[in-house]
C-alpha cells in the first residue's frame, strides 16, 4: 500500500499536525506500507526530521502567488496552487492508494481535486468549520464527541468519521501503565509543543534563566519525552496533541492554551474533571499559575483526580 501525508509545520503552525500524522505513519510502516510526506518549506519546517527517519519528504513551496501575507494558521491556502505544487513535486510517482490530509486551510475543493493522487481521502481536523470531501474523518478530541456530530453538515452521507479520544493518535510508548502519584510534587514539567527548541525565538533568553535556577533543565529535541514525561508529577502546558500522552500516562496537568482551536477542547475536559485548565495565554494572569501549582504541590487527591 502507498500513502502519501499532506501536512505542514512551521513556527506559526506548530508541529502538532505533522506529529501526528507520523504516528499514523509509523503504524502504516510497521504494516507494510510505503509513506510519503509532502509539507511546505515553512520557517520551522519538519522535512528533515521526516527524512531522518526514513520517510521520503517532498518539498512544497513556501508561499503561493494568490496568498494573503500574514495570514493566520486557519486561513484557507490557494488550493488549485496547492494542487498543481504537489504534482510537480510528485512528478512521475503520482498514484497513491490513500491520501491524508492534515491542514486546516485545505478544504472539499482541495479534497475533489487531490482525488487525482489517490483512490482514497482521509482527512484528520479539529475544527468542524469546513466543508471536506473524503472518505474517511478523524477528529481525536474530546470536543468532536458532542451528540449533535458538529461534523453533520460539513461531511457527505457515506464518510465514515472517527471522533473522540479512543481514536487519538498516540505512539506506541504512550500504550503503558500509568505513572504513580506521589504525596507531594516534587518535579514538574512545562511544555507548550514541538518549538520550544533552538528554532524558539525566546531559546537564548530561556538559557539565560535555566542556568540562574539551579533546580531548573532546558531540553530540546528530547529523544525520549515520554521518559522525560514518566519522570514529572505535574505537568504545565497547552490544550494540542500532548493532551492525550499525558492522559494515557495518567500526568496530572495545568493546561494553558495557546491557540484559539485548543479552547473549546480544554474547557470541556475541565468539566470533565480531565485536567485543571486556567484559560487562554495571552490572557492569563501569572499570578493565578502560581496559585494552582500551589494548590495542586501538595494535594494527592486532587492530582489523583486529574490523573
Amino acid at each position: 500500500m502507498r500513502v502519501l501525508i499532506r501536512a505542514d509545520a512551521s513556527m506559526a503552525i506548530g508541529s502538532g499536525h505533522v506529529a501526528r500524522c507520523l504516528t499514523l505513519a509509523n503504524a502504516l510502516r510497521k504494516d507494510g506500507a510505503e509513506v510519503v510526506f509532502a509539507c511546505r518549506q515553512l520557517p520551522g519546517h519538519l522535512l528533515q526530521r521526516l527524512s531522518d527517519q526514513g520517510y521520503l519528504a517532498l518539498g512544497l513551496p513556501e508561499r503561493y502567488p494568490q496568498e494573503a501575507s500574514g495570514a493566520g494558521i486557519e486561513a484557507c491556502l490557494p488550493w488549485q496552487a496547492d494542487i498543481d505544487a504537489l504534482a510537480s513535486a510528485l512528478g512521475d510517482q503520482q498514484r497513491f492508494d490513500w491520501l491524508v490530509v492534515d491542514h486546516y486551510g485545505l478544504d472539499a475543493r482541495w479534497e475533489r481535486a487531490a482525488r487525482r493522487f489517490a483512490d482514497h481521502l482521509m482527512a484528520i481536523d479539529d475544527l468542524a468549520n469546513r466543508p471536506h470531501a473524503v472518505d474517511v474523518l478523524l477528529d481525536q478530541n474530546y470536543s468532536a464527541q458532542a451528540q449533535n456530530h458538529p461534523y453533520a453538515q460539513w461531511l457527505d452521507d457515506d464518510c465514515k468519521t472517527f471522533l473522540g479520544p479512543r481514536f487519538a493518535l498516540l505512539r506506541d510508548e504512550f500504550q503503558c501503565e500509568p505513572i504513580g502519584i506521589k504525596p507531594r510534587v516534587e518535579r514538574v514539567m512545562v511544555n507548550f509543543g514541538g518549538f520550544a527548541g533552538l528554532h524558539n525565538p525566546e531559546w537564548e533568553a530561556m538559557s539565560a534563566l535555566a542556568k540562574a535556577h539551579p533546580n531548573w533543565r532546558l531540553h530540546t529535541l528530547v529523544s525520549d519525552f515520554s521518559g522525560l514525561m514518566r519522570q514529572a508529577d505535574l505537568f504545565i502546558g497547552a490544550g494540542g496533541g500532548t493532551t492525550w500522552e499525558r492522559a494515557a500516562l495518567g500526568l496530572p496537568t495545568i493546561c494553558i492554551t495557546v491557540a484559539h482551536n485548543q479552547q473549546l477542547n480544554a474547557q470541556l475536559l475541565a468539566q470533565a474533571g480531565g485536567h485543571l485548565y486556567l484559560g487562554a495565554h495571552d490572557t492569563l494572569d501569572p499570578q493565578r499559575l502560581v496559585d494552582a501549582v500551589a494548590v495542586l504541590r501538595h494535594n494527592r487527591e486532587l492530582r489523583q483526580s486529574l490523573a
